[in-house]
């Protein structure tokens, strides 16, 4: 499981929007921002996997093929 901390231009860059966007979202509410006792921005990677639509308990899930021929 990861346990990053993302900048708001890394996090841009990972979902692909502008980080005007981010801010924007978050003074909106979309998507808040986490802060830094300095009152800087980040973004989590759970928060990425929410955006994706991906749950945690598919993250750590192992997929197993079976065929018979």
């Amino acid at each position: 499981m990861k346990n990053n901390n993302y900048k708001p231009k890394e996090f841009a860059e990972l979902i692909n929007i502008s980080v005007r966007t981010l801010q924007r979202w978050d003074i909106e509410g979309k998507l808040k921002a986490f802060r830094t006792p300095t009152d800087r921005r980040y973004y989590t990677y759970e928060q990425y996997l929410e955006y994706k639509g991906i749950h945690k308990e598919q993250v750590n899930r192992k997929n197993v093929i079976y065929t018979r021929v």
